[in-house]
């Protein structure tokens, strides 16, 4: 075997399995336009980049046939490049959005490692088994009337860890319907933020006419999103990358 043939069957292998943490990444923990606002993309690149790279292309390198220890120096670079793998699953893992929740007159997405430990451990819940592993679940929030729970809470804001990264005040997004649709804005604001955007083409795109459309800003991360939202009752119809303010 040559050290081409020895490196394309590595890279062959290497790529089968890097499109199978692909899949998983974008189809269930970063679904959609998720997947470049909230960082899934980045980070995905970079594990391909440095997988790819501690793998395949060491393999060429050290690959010559009869070498004494080949078979030791292949097993290094695959312990090496299963161990970066891990390591960079589990870091997508960790950042992946588990909530998109209405607080006010916007969206906010709450990752898994945003939710406070004190928090799941309050509340007997598992980061690993009772948040979300398929998509971020749409939730509202009830906030606090207690005096001191509202003090806590403006701390924590000010910290970074704001309401929605509290599950304890969250409720189903059904009783915030109402809320949502009362505070969602006309499609025809957008263009402000977006020249050259056409909110009709828009609203056709989730299969309604413009006056049945409304949105709603995400914060999303590195780039905020647009929630497309029905005007009547609030339903989420789409996320998207449209710019929904100025502050991008």
């Amino acid at each position: 075997m040559t050290r081409f043939r020895a490196a394309g069957i590595h890279l062959g292998l290497s790529a089968a399995v890097i499109s199978a943490v692909f899949l998983i990444v974008y189809m269930l923990w970063y679904p959609g336009d998720l997947f470049g606002s909230a960082g899934g993309r980045e980070l995905f690149l970079l594990i391909l980049a440095v997988d790819l790279t501690i793998g395949p292309l060491v393999t060429f390198i050290i690959f010559v046939p009869g070498k004494r220890g080949l078979v030791f120096d292949l097993w290094v670079i695959a312990i090496l490049q299963v161990s970066f793998l891990l390591y960079g699953v589990w870091s997508l893992s960790e950042s992946r959005p588990v909530y998109i929740v209405f607080v006010k007159d916007r969206f906010e997405l709450a990752r898994a490692s945003q939710i406070p430990d004190s928090v799941l451990e309050e509340a007997k819940m598992n980061r690993l088994t009772d948040l979300s592993w398929t998509g971020p679940e749409l939730r509202g929030v009830r906030f606090p009337t207690d005096p001191d729970e509202q003090f806590k809470i403006a701390v924590s804001g000010m910290a970074g860890v704001d309401i929605h990264c509290y599950p304890q005040y969250h409720v189903p997004y059904d009783s915030v319907r109402g809320a949502v649709a009362k505070s969602s804005r006309e499609l025809a604001s957008l263009v402000k933020y977006n020249p050259g955007l056409d909110p009709a083409a828009l609203a056709k795109s989730v299969k309604r006419a413009e006056a049945d459309v409304r949105y709603l800003p995400l914060r999303a991360g590195k780039v905020d999103l647009t929630v497309l939202v029905d005007a009547k009752n609030g339903e989420v119809l789409r996320l998207d990358a449209v710019k929904p303010w100025e502050y991008q």
